[in-house]
């Protein structure tokens, strides 16, 4: 069969698909599927190979892939409608569109190839802005940088570091981070509205502004992930849930003193014990309500009382007296963060 399509057509399909079309080899593409509608033969390793390379070198250019096999679909279409009307005997048709098939994939295995080459290469230059941002540089020069890179930072931003993610939850990080990536073990991701939860083990620090807000709020972030992997605690733990712990935390051996000054009176009395130190613990989470606390212990009101009166006796602290309790909270929150002390950290 003769040549299917003249060069005007190659005009017609750029105003079918668009500016593309000028972009990619739409003229020997014509010529190659012309080629195979007129023998029936396949395309060859090398016009294969030729096709990868087309598919790299359109992502490297930042054409979509859609955008791409559009026009590919298109020349196929032009072909195979100019060789039905040349003759009524043609009969490629299958091969023709075999050809087609096979091109589609030769095109999208080059361009993700050159996607994924793309994605790598940003990956490790954000992961160098990354440490930047959270080390000790010019925090202007940084600012700079990270505006070049399309990365905006100079907001109120907040910063979570997660101990041990799954890769579920590092992808969920990565699309909703302001800037995400592994830093000394950890997932550290900076974001400027709300965070991503998750059931890992994770430290929030409180929001900043600029590259100075951002440091601070990584080291929140890591002194509260320290924190909730000595409690067992899991999720996301803000910074200013435990701030309390990480003052009391700083003086081990003030802290012991505390904690054995306030509660070993409750623990040396026969009816005492845990029993004691766990009700008033849930009376102060509980805000103080002698009902909320009943039914947290499944005990009655009268019960509460009681308990609450012998550990104001035994302690000789007034639980109405707002530093009494206080004290009585540090104590137990202290509590708690030395009997974790030579347990393994998870996460």
């Amino acid at each position: 069969m003769k040549a299917p399509l003249a060069h005007d057509q190659v005009a017609a399909i750029t105003a079918s698909t668009g500016p593309v079309a000028n972009q990619v080899n739409t003229a020997g593409w014509l010529q190659l599927l012309t080629r195979t509608a007129r023998t029936g033969n396949p395309l060859t390793a090398a016009a294969t190979s030729q096709l990868v390379a087309a598919g790299t070198v359109a992502a490297s250019d930042g054409l979509e892939l859609s955008a791409v096999l559009s026009v590919w679909s298109t020349v196929g279409r032009a072909v195979l409608t100019a060789a039905s009307a040349e003759s009524a005997e043609w009969s490629h048709a299958g091969q023709l569109l075999e050809a087609l098939g096979v091109g589609s994939s030769a095109l999208a295995t080059g361009f993700g190839a050159a996607r994924d080459r793309v994605v790598r290469e940003r990956a490790a230059v954000l992961g160098l802005l990354l440490d930047a941002v959270l080390g000790d540089g010019d925090e202007a020069e940084v600012l700079s940088t990270a505006a070049r890179l399309g990365v905006d930072l100079a907001g109120r931003r907040s910063v979570i570091v997660i101990g041990a993610a799954s890769e579920a939850s590092v992808l969920r990080l990565l699309d909703a981070a302001q800037l995400a990536g592994v830093r000394d073990g950890t997932t550290v991701a900076i974001f400027s509205g709300r965070v991503p939860r998750g059931a890992e083990p994770a430290g929030l620090g409180r929001p900043g502004i600029g590259i100075a807000g951002i440091r601070s709020s990584y080291a929140d972030a890591q002194q509260a992930l320290h924190i909730a992997r000595r409690l067992g605690l899991q999720g996301v733990v803000p910074y200013v849930d435990v701030l309390a712990e990480a003052v009391i935390g700083q003086e081990e051996d003030l802290l012991t003193q505390l904690v054995a000054s306030t509660l070993d009176p409750l623990r040396t009395t026969r009816a005492g014990g845990p029993a004691y130190i766990e009700t008033v613990a849930i009376w102060l989470q509980e805000g103080l309500s002698i009902a909320a606390t009943a039914r947290a212990l499944g005990l009655h009101e009268r019960t509460i009382r009681y308990r609450l009166a012998r550990i104001a006796k035994l302690t000789g602290l007034d639980l109405q007296h707002g530093d009494d309790r206080f004290r009585l909270d540090l104590a137990i929150r202290g509590e708690r963060l030395l009997a974790t002390q030579a347990q393994p950290q998870r996460g």
